[in-house]
């Protein structure tokens, strides 16, 4: 009965191995401060849909790694992968252009132990480097009659990748604690270059110099939960919740260099300078908390606060360059009539969000702020059996950062989320009789 399920399994696995260390979320000028732009849903497809609310309302058919005290209302082994992209605009005062892509974005599976302490292995990305930027400028001082001009060009990529191991243990009715520990590791190419454009110049003896520095990181993150649900009346429950991000420091090797590059071949022609070093990039610890009302049954809301001091992470080479960031969010699913036989969209659950925050990033004295809407839906697949369940999760969301103002890029996106839930008796005793 479970084999097919094993084999989905596996050949997820060899799918996401290759893909979570190719990360990339479309161009994004933003990316290149700090360790990228860091992944803020923690938890899976369906709680992209509830604008990343997680942390204080569980679900038992779907895996929940946002807070891991959760863990334990999943009574049954749970498979979940997703896929993730987006389109992007980016455009300033005189400027604008349209970037997208998708990529495999995580690959979850939890089992439960006991009656009372579940577990998930998880990979997904944790950041995400992604950005080519190139200015034209006219040449300092150049000589009179002369169109030289500067062409500065800026592009990185690459990204860290997480994987996951978390547990949650009930102690009483309604509470449970959680811990998880990451292997966080991955590479981040960063690449900057001028060259000067001339058309007095002869083109076939055009180099330019190119400073390449590729940073190879890898450490430990650890996250402790808790979460408490009681009941308020016959027909309603309040649940909280919160997870704490210890502060890490992520070890690196990096690789520099400054190359000769022909204007014809982007390839390295001469090595001029090269150079290794090992550092470490510090990242500050975080708080996410929640609140939630349900019914026991078909209806969820949730609202939920996040916080990280940015401020206080440094950068490989000890720079500090980022700002205290937060957000604020509130999403709720709603499902008509789950044991609905006359209709399907009855059995469907519906998902909307809606969240502000201030992102890490300060540019020109200025910190950006990011505001989204979501939504998205799960739809049941198949006849449900007490052995397996399937599932369809979909989830959009639209929104705006930063803005056009003061030489700044704004960037509005349009993402999209897709993947499969599983969930499957992998320890139960059969009996004939």
């Amino acid at each position: 009965m479970y084999k097919s399920f094993r084999v989905v399994i596996c050949a997820a696995v060899l799918c996401l191995a290759q893909a979570v260390q190719a990360q990339n979320m479309a161009n994004s000028p933003y990316s290149r401060f700090g360790l990228g732009e860091l992944n803020t849903n923690l938890g899976t497809i369906r709680a992209a849909g509830m604008a990343d609310v997680a942390v204080s309302a569980a679900n038992g058919f779907q895996s929940n790694m946002a807070n891991p005290s959760l863990l334990v209302y999943n009574t049954t082994t749970v498979f979940d992968i997703g896929i993730a992209g987006q389109v992007k605009n980016l455009k300033n005062a005189s400027q604008s252009q349209t970037d997208a892509n998708a990529n495999l974005s995580y690959l979850v599976l939890g089992v439960p132990i006991g009656k009372k302490w579940s577990a998930a292995l998880a990979l997904r990305p944790f950041s995400t480097v992604d950005y080519e930027i190139n200015s034209l400028t006219p040449l300092q001082n150049r000589p009179a009659g002369s169109d030289a001009t500067v062409l500065n060009s800026y592009n990185g990529e690459g990204g860290i990748s997480e994987l996951y191991f978390g547990h949650g243990v009930r102690l009483a009715e309604g509470l449970s604690i959680g811990a998880s520990g990451s292997y966080l590791f991955g590479t981040i190419t960063k690449e900057a270059s001028s060259y000067v454009i001339d058309t007095s110049l002869v083109a076939d003896n055009q180099d330019f110099v190119v400073y390449s520095e590729r940073t190879k990181y890898n450490d430990f993150l650890f996250r402790t939960g808790a979460s408490y649900r009681r009941k308020l009346t016959n027909k309603l429950f309040m649940g909280a919740g919160a997870v704490y991000s210890f502060q890490t420091n992520l070890s690196g090797d990096r690789k520099a260099a400054f190359e000769r590059r022909s204007v014809f071949a982007s390839t390295q022609q001469e090595t001029i300078l090269g150079d290794s070093t090992s550092g470490a990039a510090s990242l500050p610890s975080s708080l996410r908390a929640g609140l939630s009302i349900d019914n026991g049954d078909n209806l969820s809301v949730s609202a939920e606060f996040y916080s990280q001091q940015m401020s206080k992470f440094t950068s490989f080479n000890g720079s500090s360059e980022l700002a205290d960031s937060y957000s604020i969010a509130l999403g709720g699913e709603y499902t008509p009539d789950p044991v609905s036989i006359s209709s399907y969209l009855k059995r469907v659950t519906y998902r909307a969000g809606v969240k502000y925050g201030n992102t890490p990033y300060i540019v020109n004295g200025e910190q950006l702020k990011d505001m989204a809407i979501t939504w998205g839906a799960t739809f049941p697949l198949g006849q449900s059996t007490m052995y397996e369940l399937y599932q369809l999760n979909t989830a959009f969301s639209v929104g705006r950062r930063g803005t056009t103002a003061n030489g700044l890029i704004q960037e509005t996106y349009f993402q999209f989320s897709a993947g499969f839930t599983i969930n499957s008796r992998w320890f139960l005793k059969r009996r004939l009789e």
